[in-house]
């Protein structure tokens, strides 16, 4: 597995698209709140999860899917949502978002998911494949290497459509990190992280500008090291803080490569492939 750039482009890329959000949990949620809010993109929203889940009333998953229904009431939107237990209702879809699986806890590396999650991803991929057979998908599902390429062996797509999101968040982090360390808006902030989604993550110093100087040239090596240190463990101290993973970024960066590919935004994104 390599952390690569991920270069969005469809051909004929429109201003609709049909998405699949593969759980509808914390992070499917959060993905449809912020897919009916960008104005740049009307989306078919196909929300995925598991029947019980689905079916469930009262039930967080249902709860949530009827509120968003409300907001895009409120926003008088062309988007739709949809909630099901049926893959095969995911027919059509361009680019998939999957967020199903066990979140880890703050005892747990990441790698320690692979067990149960393998057996989730590896189901629901097997089958996916045959149903939307022309689709994107951004893996969001931990351990991130060993999903993409069980997902890339189960679904038969192309390998660069097959790509882990962790990059686009960490590489966030990293950004946050710069700018609360030199006094500058994020705005003014531009970095990268490559490499895997835990330790072995490197924020890329050479590539990092803070109102166009070098972050580099703005920091000491403790200051440096620190803001490492800190990138590296912000998803454990996240779940230390709030007694869960993060959700709400996790689910902006994986749009953010949603869009990237469904509006040819010819933005250059870190991304996970194998």
């Amino acid at each position: 597995m390599t952390s690569a750039s991920f270069f969005g482009s469809q051909e004929g890329a429109s201003d609709m698209a049909r998405i699949g959000l593969i759980g509808f949990g914390g992070i499917g949620i959060e993905a449809a709140k912020a897919l009916i809010q960008d104005t740049n993109l009307t989306c078919d929203i196909v929300a995925f999860d598991r029947k019980e889940a689905v079916e469930q009333v009262p039930g967080a998953q249902v709860g949530a899917y009827e509120e968003i229904l409300d907001a895009i009431g409120i926003l008088q939107t062309a988007d739709t949502l949809q909630l099901t237990s049926d893959l095969n209702d995911l027919a059509g879809c361009e680019a998939f978002i999957f967020t199903a699986g066990l979140p880890r806890r703050a005892d747990q590396s990441r790698s320690d998911l692979i067990g149960v999650n393998v057996a989730i991803v590896g189901g629901i991929t097997e089958k996916l494949g045959q149903v939307a057979p022309d689709a994107m998908m951004i893996m969001v599902t931990n351990p991130l290497d060993a999903m993409v390429e069980l997902a890339y062996r189960n679904l038969g797509y192309p390998d660069h459509k097959v790509v882990g999101q962790a990059g686009v968040l960490d590489t966030g982090r990293f950004t946050i990190a710069a700018a609360l360390a030199t006094g500058k808006p994020a705005s003014q902030v531009d970095t990268i992280v490559m490499g895997g989604h835990g330790p072995t993550m490197v924020p890329v110093y050479s590539a990092a500008r803070v109102a166009y100087k070098p972050l580099a040239q703005c920091l000491d090596d403790d200051a440096t090291a620190e803001i490492t240190q800190s990138v590296r463990a912000r998803g454990k101290t996240i779940i230390q803080r709030q007694g869960r993973s993060a959700v709400f970024s996790t689910a902006l960066a994986a749009v953010k490569m949603a869009k990237a590919y469904l509006l040819d935004t010819r933005e250059i994104l870190p991304a996970c492939t194998r």
